[in-house]
């Protein structure tokens, strides 16, 4: 059971090691994948600086839930193009430009355009330029893992490496660490949304 008085770097790491945290990120990479704008990697980051070990348990949830995500987008982008169109072109930070970005990468490179470090196009935009590029399903699924492997990839190592090195002291300032994650995300979804 996890203890509200424990500092919540503690409840997290609790959390992480428990078949919910793999659902939840699962879940939250699938809506992501759809059309949720705000990306699984910052539960992923937090949950994986509190419990570096279950780090790569948590990163297969997140890979598993965006392929399911973006093969139920593919279905939905082949039976009405223009309203899975319309619903990306409504999230913030998608406009025709981030769609042209897709496009071109997966005109250029097929399935290695899916692959992507740091922020940029979001996963959804790639599936939906795929299909409308006349790509198959296996290449959505591949393109998925790959682009998660990729983008979520670099971010999980540095937050297990920071988790196993800085441990101690990140739970004892846990709302030193907070914060500072907090600021973090809000700073990048600015700059990505500016």
């Amino acid at each position: 059971m996890i203890d509200a008085r424990e500092p919540i770097i503690e409840r997290l790491a609790t959390f992480a090691g428990r078949p919910l945290a793999l659902a939840t990120m699962a879940a939250w990479a699938a809506a992501e994948a759809i059309v949720l704008p705000v990306v699984p990697d910052v539960g992923l980051g937090l949950l994986a600086l509190a419990a570096p070990r279950h780090a790569w348990r948590l990163l297969a949830a997140v890979v598993g839930g965006a392929v399911l995500g973006s093969v139920v987008l593919a279905l939905l982008a082949v039976q009405s193009p223009d309203p899975v169109r319309a619903m990306l072109l409504g999230i913030p930070g998608i406009d025709a430009a981030v769609l042209a970005d897709a496009r071109a990468d997966l005109a250029g490179g097929g399935i290695v355009g899916f692959a992507q470090v740091g922020p940029g196009v979001p996963l959804k935009v790639y599936t939906a330029e795929w299909v409308g590029l006349g790509g198959d399903l296996g290449g959505v699924v591949a393109g998925a893992v790959l682009n998660r492997l990729t983008r979520v990839g670099p971010a999980v190592v540095v937050a297990v490496v920071l988790g196993w090195f800085f441990g101690p002291w990140i739970r004892r300032h846990s709302a030193i660490t907070l914060g500072v994650y907090a600021a973090f995300w809000i700073v990048m979804y600015a700059a990505i949304l500016a």
